[in-house]
């Protein structure tokens, strides 16, 4: 046998084997069935997920449901409640004050008094209050003001409201057509006259106040015998 036939017969020898082998391990694959089938398909295993999905029931956590139920309403309201610092509006304090009119003051009129009885009249300031009353002589006629008061005295004939050894009368001084006693010092001025039947006695108590002796030579020189 030559060397090609024998390397012929090999060959042939060898894809037998082969062959031989092959056909054992298919015949071997057959013949499991149960393993081929767990490992080529595993769908049981993929099928059972999604039909357990649908039945799961999430229960939400206590401290989440607190949360969920935690609205921004709440957090609103707080807002509402806090109130912004405003700075007061400083309003300047304006004070009025009234312009006070002085009341118009009239100036005193002049009044005029009368005594049927006693036999005389006499003007005097309205400024002045008049009260009568009666003294040792005679009757007496006050004409008052706190600035200093004048008097008219009147007491029957032969008697004075004051005693003077000195009095005589004289034309000098004229009150009501009659001659008179005048007698000045520095804080009064007295003035007597006479009619038929009654003695005068003007008193003038004036201070020295010069204001007030010319008032006083206004007095005097109003009374006038009835």
């Amino acid at each position: 046998m030559d060397s090609k036939n024998i390397k012929f017969l090999i060959s042939s020898i060898i894809l037998l084997i082969l062959s031989g082998l092959g056909v054992f391990f298919i015949f071997k694959i057959n013949s499991s069935p149960k393993v081929i089938d767990l490992i080529a398909t595993p769908t049981p295993i993929i099928t059972s997920i999604p039909t357990q999905i649908p039945t799961i029931t999430i229960t939400p956590i206590a401290t989440s449901a607190a949360e969920i139920s935690i609205t921004p309403t709440a957090t609103s309201s707080i807002k509402i409640k806090i109130t912004p610092k405003v700075t007061p509006k400083v309003t300047p304090k304006i004070t009025i004050t009234p312009i006070i009119t002085p009341a118009t003051i009239s100036p005193p009129s002049i009044l005029n008094y009368k005594s049927e009885n006693d036999g005389f009249s006499i003007n005097y300031s309205s400024s002045r209050k008049l009260y009568q009353d009666t003294e040792t002589a005679g009757n007496r006629y006050t004409f008052y003001s706190s600035n200093g008061n004048f008097v008219v005295h009147v007491s029957p004939s032969g008697t004075w409201a004051w005693t003077n050894s000195d009095r005589n009368f004289s034309q000098a001084f004229i009150v009501s057509g009659q001659n008179t006693y005048r007698y000045d010092i520095s804080t009064q001025t007295i003035v007597d006259l006479q009619s038929s039947s009654k003695n005068y006695t003007i008193q003038c108590i004036h201070d020295g106040k010069a204001a007030l002796k010319t008032e006083c030579e206004t007095f005097i020189k109003s009374f006038t015998l009835l």
